[in-house]
């Protein structure tokens, strides 16, 4: 009985840890986060894992992915091993109740609760990667309404609408003004105008606040219209509009509260009441 205890609970407490380590994952690796305000993308796996991944290639959250700084080919390997995880833990559950007492269940019922575990860990790495590119975008917004007011000052100070975007993010740190400076030196590179880069980028990561700063900055550099009173009013309406995020964030957190203690007081009442429940109905 110890030994089915032991390993029945060492196989659940692995699947919980795998899934909660999952949907709130540790902070990013030191290589990992100086790639990211470097600019430089991951590797990107190819040959073989490309092919074992292509056919599971469903819809995939491209942007997210993008912002986060996961290639399609990782995601997709990795719902494919929760996937499978969840798939056979039940079965492993069954073997290990079957060798440790001898008693067996019949194999629909693990073979079903396998289907519901595999659906259940393989949305895992999905919410993760949304959870995560939902922070990374407030972020990105955050360091864009600061990036507004130094374009607006750059403008004001006479520069040209190409110049007014270049000079902050050269100057600024953190990798939002990193990916910025990177997709302009890219359009400098190329000889194309700075704006259709940065209307790129917030096409990939999925930040439209971006896309109608480059819209501006067209507007300026091929007609000439005047654009500080429009970055202004767009840095304020930005910020206006973090605010009230986190208000109603700590709102949604302040009455999430009483759950949490409601459920860890339940936990205990459960843990102080066990032995007599245990004596009373089944010893």
């Amino acid at each position: 009985m110890s030994l089915l205890s032991l390993t029945g609970g060492s196989l659940i407490g692995l699947g919980a840890t795998v899934l909660v380590g999952e949907l709130y994952p540790a902070p990013p690796r030191l290589a990992d986060a100086l790639a990211r305000l470097e600019g430089t993308a991951p590797a990107e796996p190819t040959g073989r894992l490309r092919r074992l991944t292509r056919w599971a290639d469903v819809h995939n959250p491209q942007s997210d992915l993008e912002l986060v700084g996961l290639t399609v080919e990782a995601f997709v390997l990795k719902r494919l091993g929760y996937a499978l995880l969840g798939l056979v833990f039940p079965t492993l559950l069954n073997l290990t109740v079957t060798l440790a007492t001898g008693a067996t269940l019949p194999w629909q019922i693990p073979a079903a609760v396998g289907v519901l575990l595999g659906a259940a860990f393989g949305l895992a790495p999905d919410i993760a990667v949304r959870r995560q590119a939902a922070e990374l975008r407030r972020e990105f917004r955050a360091a864009l309404s600061t990036y507004l007011d130094l374009v607006a000052l750059e403008r004001a100070a006479g520069s040209g609408p190409g110049q007014a975007l270049h000079a902050p993010a050269d100057v600024c740190g953190g990798w939002v003004f990193e990916r910025i400076a990177t997709v302009l030196r890219q359009a400098r590179r190329s000889g194309e105008q700075p704006w259709r880069g940065l209307a790129e980028l917030g096409r990939r990561v999925g930040v439209a606040e971006l896309t109608e700063l480059a819209d501006i900055a067209e507007d300026a550099g091929s007609i000439g219209a005047q654009v500080l009173p429009t970055l202004l009013a767009k840095s304020q309406s930005m910020r206006t509009a973090a605010l009230t995020d986190a208000r109603a964030r700590a709102n949604s957190r302040t009455s999430e509260m009483p759950v949490a203690i409601a459920m860890s007081i339940g936990g205990f009442l459960l843990l102080v009441t066990y032995p007599a429940l245990y004596r009373l109905f089944i010893a």
